[in-house]
């Protein structure tokens, strides 16, 4: 095969690609350790000890039995020591040390900066027209690449959530942002096994329908192996037929010099023949060059948030909102639409059911990831939710993360939005309240202020973050101290709640807001 039949091939789909991203495609960027590597960082024990321990080289039994060991040593460790102190109350399972501990790493490891050879490349990636990334990895780089895409993290999320295949991030593995959703040990893969007929069925559309680019894996993974064969045992022979043609292999061999494509038969367990393209290339800029053929003029956050909306028009159970058909001409002209897809804006006719019930506290929740998955539409909160609260009271709310989510990303873009969205924009200098901090106060570090009032003064900490010059590095440990105390401040009628809420409003514009 030639790289002409590659890209002939690429164009005789109707949908654009989907990644499929492994921990090799973490490497190349950011040099992650392998799984063998980040095992050995964290084993108290030799590495080779567990080897023989086992009896076997199967990585996820020796994950095991190292998350066992590290649970123990934590258990022994003095009542007073910081590590302890910050997570004890979330040590409830045998495995719960080790994902901590992997989760802590992987965050202070993306907080590095991409290499500057690589910006070339980077940028070629960025500027792809794909409809999403499927990955396994449990890092962030796919997400600081695409940064509007909406991610799902873990299988069960994924499973039970309602997709819509455009403008999304599967993190079928879990995410160093939620430790115990990392799928690490034995245990957790058997548990992810039992479950892949039900994940299989959720992703069969998107390879059936898409080309699927596996970049960072080796061609007999394990995982994968296993979940194409859950897809493949879920299609008759015409759906096999369509899933033959869309699978797209890359191997990254340093030393190769140029592309090489080949067309091979992959070997399914259950004894199935898979044709796949395999591409092998020494960087990824060249397989970045032959997808760019796509073009698309809206950006896949914003598709998204449209294909969910008709979406809920069309299985809808009340006639509360109306889908008509018209010519383009006549669009403008009508008083019956609610929403235009395509042509002309979005004006006036859009529905708020169900938004209406939204709170303060469930915007503040859902801007820190706090419970559940609100799955909310930024449009809505942004047209009727947050108009709504800012009426009755003059609480500080959090917009940029919903400005972001609906491809608004600078002053210019809000000031000509054609939703008619008008919420005074702020920064973090607006939410300095408390007026009694010495000079010496304001300039401590995050962690200094954290350290200096926890307790009985954590209130004092969250009056007197505003005043701080945070760094980004500070932006994830904001978060997990916001997420932390919210519920005291706000659920339980903390007399200082109103620090706790210009503080979420802080941690908005520094994690989504822009620069002035």
């Amino acid at each position: 095969m030639t790289r002409e039949d590659f890209i002939d091939k690429l164009r005789q789909s109707n949908s654009a690609p989907f990644l499929f991203v492994g921990s090799g495609f973490s490497r190349h960027y950011l040099d992650f350790p392998d799984w063998k590597g980040l095992l050995t960082i964290f084993a108290p024990k030799h590495i080779n000890e567990y080897y023989t321990r086992c009896q076997s080289s199967d990585l996820p039994r020796i994950a095991s039995e190292i998350a066992k060991d590290l649970t123990e040593e934590f258990w022994k460790l003095p009542s007073e020591d910081a590590f302890r102190i910050k997570y004890q109350d979330d040590v409830s399972k045998i495995d719960a040390v080790f994902k901590i501990k992997i989760a802590e790493f992987l965050i202070e490891k993306c907080r590095e900066a991409f290499p500057k050879e690589m910006e070339d490349e980077l940028a070629s990636l960025r500027g792809l027209v794909i409809d999403g990334i499927i990955t396994t990895n449990w890092d962030d780089t796919v997400e600081r690449i695409f940064p509007d895409y909406k991610p799902y993290i873990g299988q069960q999320q994924l499973i039970s959530s309602s997709t819509f295949n455009i403008g999304e991030i599967y993190k079928i593995h879990g995410c160093m942002t939620q430790p115990n959703s990392l799928v690490l040990t034995k245990e957790d893969y058997d548990n992810f096994n039992e479950r892949n007929p039900y994940l299989a069925a959720k992703l069969i559309t998107i390879f059936i329908e898409h080309p699927v680019v596996f970049l960072g894996y080796s061609i007999n993974d394990d995982n994968i192996q296993k979940l194409l064969t859950s897809i493949v045992m879920g299609l008759d022979e015409e759906g096999i037929s369509k899933l033959q043609t869309n699978l797209i292999f890359v191997e990254w061999i340093p030393e190769q010099t140029e592309l090489r494509f080949e067309n091979l038969d992959l070997m399914m367990t259950n004894g199935t023949r898979l044709p796949i393209v395999k591409i092998v290339a020494h960087d990824f800029s060249e397989i970045y060059n032959c997808l760019s053929l796509y073009e698309r003029r809206i950006p896949a956050n914003v598709l998204r948030e449209y294909k969910k909306q008709f979406y809920e028009i069309v299985v809808s159970q009340e006639a509360d909102r109306n889908l008509l058909v018209l010519p383009d001409n006549k669009i403008d002209e009508s008083r019956e639409i609610q929403v235009v897809y395509g042509f002309g804006a979005i004006k006036k006719f859009r529905d708020a059911v169900g938004y209406t019930g939204v709170q303060a506290l469930d915007i503040y929740e859902d801007c820190v990831g706090v419970g559940a998955n609100r799955d909310f539409e930024a449009i809505k909160i942004l047209q009727h939710s947050i108009p709504r609260i800012r009426k009755t009271s003059k609480t500080s709310l959090p917009i940029y993360k919903y400005l972001r989510e609906i491809g608004i990303n600078n002053d210019e873009e809000y000031e000509n939005n054609p939703l008619g969205l008008n919420i005074p924009l702020v920064s973090q200098s607006e939410f300095k309240s408390y007026k009694s901090f010495s000079e010496t106060e304001k300039n401590y570090t995050f962690q200094q202020a954290i350290e200096t009032f926890i307790g009985k003064e954590t209130w004092k900490a969250v009056a007197l973050i505003p005043y701080l010059e945070l760094q980004e590095d500070d932006i994830e440990p904001l978060r997990c101290f916001i997420s932390k105390n919210l519920t005291d401040f706000l659920v339980r009628q903390n007399n200082y709640s109103t620090y706790m809420r210009k503080l979420v409003c802080v941690y908005d514009c520094l994690k989504y807001g822009w620069r002035k």
